[in-house]
């Protein structure tokens, strides 16, 4: 099985640093594994000369950072277009560790064990290995505001207001995702970025992955969350909540994970 490893720094090079030290590791042996890493503007970027030389591509995004809705989607989609010959997309997110041997193997071989399955999702662990509780169905709800301005010209509409769900999806933070001709049709026509539905009673938003999740539905599809584990920070781009803990988190972990030796 060929996988390519999809992930997207949005500012966060240090975590980026982390997230391929510890996939090097914990995969000594790549073969069957291409990496490439989606830089949004970020800082620091010499830092992470020592994985180009292990064979990790390093290329611009496309976006900015500083964009008015998550990018992250779309950046996924547009890698996932221009890079289809493989067997599988790993989706991880920058700030993830790996912990265990072979994790990306061990996903891959449970998705080969299900054809039902179009995805298998690693579980989410803390810094300190304790498994983070995702949950059941989310019964969180929010308040919508929208106003329309048609053509971008003349005067925008009153804002109008209606509460939404949140819905159903794997979570791209470390998930690995089975190319087949049902997944490109949707990355291509619907993409990877959040959506919802506008409705008086009922409206559901999608994060990223969320709409695929609910396509891959209407093909008998459905995603496992393995037991192999990775941590997982969580929203360290776009939220400076906790930042400081998680950073220093961060730091115990890459003072544990050395850069690599040369590459050959």
């Amino acid at each position: 099985m060929l996988i390519k490893v999809l992930s997207v720094n949005h500012g966060t090079t240090a975590y980026a640093d982390l997230m391929l030290r510890s996939l090097v590791a914990r995969h000594p042996d790549r073969a069957g594994i291409e990496v490439l890493l989606l830089d949004s503007g970020g800082c620091e970027l010499d830092r992470l000369a020592w994985a180009e030389r292990h064979g990790i591509r390093i290329r611009p995004s496309g976006y900015p950072l500083d964009v008015a809705v998550t990018s992250h989607g779309e950046i996924l989609r547009a890698a996932v277009l221009a890079e289809p010959d493989c067997d599988a997309y790993l989706f991880v997110d920058a700030d993830v560790c790996f912990v265990a041997d072979d994790t990306i193997g061990a996903l891959a071989r449970e998705l080969a064990a299900d054809p039902d399955l179009f995805a298998v999702q690693a579980t989410w662990l803390l810094p300190d290995g304790s498994v983070f509780a995702e949950g059941g169905p989310d019964d969180r709800v929010a308040w919508i505001r929208e106003a329309v301005r048609p053509d971008g010209v003349g005067e925008w509409s009153e804002p109008y207001e209606y509460r939404i769900g949140y819905g159903d999806r794997v979570h791209p933070f470390c998930v690995l995702v089975r190319n087949d001709a049902p997944f490109r049709t949707a990355v291509e026509v619907i993409g990877l970025s959040p959506g919802g539905t506008q409705c008086v009673r009922g409206a559901l938003w999608w994060d990223t992955l969320g709409l695929l999740t609910q396509v891959m539905k209407t093909h008998d599809r459905s995603w496992r969350r393995s037991d192999a584990g990775v941590i997982h920070f969580g929203n360290v781009s776009w939220t400076a909540d906790w930042a400081a803990e998680k950073a220093g988190q961060r730091d115990v972990l890459l003072a544990r994970h050395p850069l690599p030796d040369p590459a050959p």
